[in-house]
């Protein structure tokens, strides 16, 4: 079964507000074996509305829509929908006392405004909202069918629930399954070089999709059909061939972001970290103890900013800095002993650099020095960006953390 959502809303297209209802449902529907095929975000117009419609119930088999069904002039979807089917809007006594419980409960008043909500076109069947006032609207025509439902997330959530429900009970959903994997230490255009013979023999009922983040490249397979055990180890099978053909860039570890495989690292070692960060700010600490029990590995970080403090409090080295400069792999080097040394860690990731791309007497923008101290050796790289700022500080950030999983895993 094919979808469409269509997000109504004004707000959402000037950008003030976000639309987290689309992605939810989309992994809400594809989870359960109907395939999301396009996702729209309309104005509040008649006219929009319409053909958004006529054009998702052309391609898709079922119309999700979110939005514009609140009790006030400029929410014009139930209007529109009920001019769409030629139909008439009339009062539903159910939803009304539906309405007027929920407002007895909350000790509100029902005005004619809210009252108006109880009016929904003869032919839909309508979907009880327990979280709000608006009612789901289930209409079907010519073998398609078109659910309208609010945009606030919760009283959306819950009414999914039911349409699902309802799908399940007319139609033979497709059985999906989604596997991911996390491989590091490799671009997307090299490994789909190194994967090209396996990749084109690939069954038929597997997808592959490549998915670069910050962290790491991720390659998720998709799997329609109707024997999930089936899909299941078809998947599996593939996976174990891609192994062994794409060799250490298959992460041992096998999650998304780089914070989580490092933190699973010093536990599985038991080891302790540290950080001496300058161009990154912090950053790097940030992420690290974003996770959930970072405190039993993580001792400590300093921001050495300034020339100042990377002397005085970590001990670098004056010679050191004055004869290779503050951007350099002999300073991140000793950056990062220093840390070892100060917050007694096994290991210590080092960073300084131009996060920006304004270019100093002696090093380019963008220019970065990573170290990573072990407890047997020291190692460093340079890393070369032309992106902003704030993204610059990500990549660098993600790249230390990168450079500790591939020194720790040697």
């Amino acid at each position: 079964m094919k979808a469409d959502i269509l997000t109504i809303g004004d707000e959402i297209l000037i950008g003030q507000t976000i639309d987290t209802n689309s992605a939810w449902m989309g992994d809400f529907l594809e989870r359960n074996g109907v395939h999301v095929v396009e996702i729209s975000t309309i104005s509040d117009k008649k006219d929009h509305i319409i053909s958004s419609l006529s054009q998702s119930l052309k391609r898709s088999d079922i119309v999700l829509i979110t939005g514009g069904l609140g009790p006030t002039k400029d929410d014009v979807t139930k209007q529109t929908l009920c001019e769409y089917f030629d139909d008439e809007l009339i009062l539903s006594q159910s939803v009304l006392d539906d309405i007027k419980e929920y407002f007895e409960l909350r000790k509100r008043t029902v005005n004619k405004f809210t009252e108006s909500q109880a009016f929904v076109p003869s032919k839909c069947k309508v979907i009880r909202n327990r979280k709000g006032t608006a009612p789901g609207m289930w209409f079907e025509n010519n073998g398609k069918i078109v659910v309208s439902m609010p945009g606030v997330p919760y009283e959306m959530k819950s009414m999914m629930k039911l349409v699902l429900h309802k799908l399940k009970e007319q139609f033979n959903l497709l059985e999906i399954v989604h596997k991911t994997v996390y491989t590091r230490g490799i671009i997307e255009s090299h490994l789909a070089e190194l994967i090209v013979d396996w990749e084109n023999d690939l069954p038929q009922e597997i997808k592959l999709a490549y998915l670069p983040s910050a962290s790491c490249l991720m390659l998720r397979f998709t799997a329609r059909g109707s024997d999930r055990q089936y899909l299941e180890n078809l998947i599996d099978k593939n996976i174990s061939t891609l192994k062994s053909l794409i060799g250490t860039y298959f992460s041992k570890y096998q999650m998304r972001l780089n914070e989580e495989v490092v933190g699973q690292i010093m536990k599985d070692t038991n080891s302790t970290l540290s950080a001496a960060e300058s161009c990154t700010g912090g950053n790097i600490a940030k992420m690290i103890t974003s996770v959930s029990g970072s405190s039993s590995y993580f001792n400590g970080s300093v921001v050495a900013y300034s020339k100042a403090i990377k002397e005085d409090i970590l001990g670098v080295k004056a010679e050191t800095i004055s004869k290779y400069g503050v951007v350099s792999e002999e300073v991140v080097r000793e950056m990062a002993q220093c840390s070892q040394r100060l917050f007694n860690s096994d290991f210590a990731i080092s960073t300084s650099g131009l996060a920006e791309l304004n270019d100093s007497k002696s090093v380019k923008g963008g220019t970065i020095c990573i170290a990573v101290a072990t407890p047997l050796n020291v190692y460093s790289q340079t890393v070369a960006y032309n992106t902003d700022r704030d993204t610059n500080i990500i990549r660098a950030s993600n790249a230390a953390l990168n450079f500790l999983i591939s020194v720790a895993e040697k």
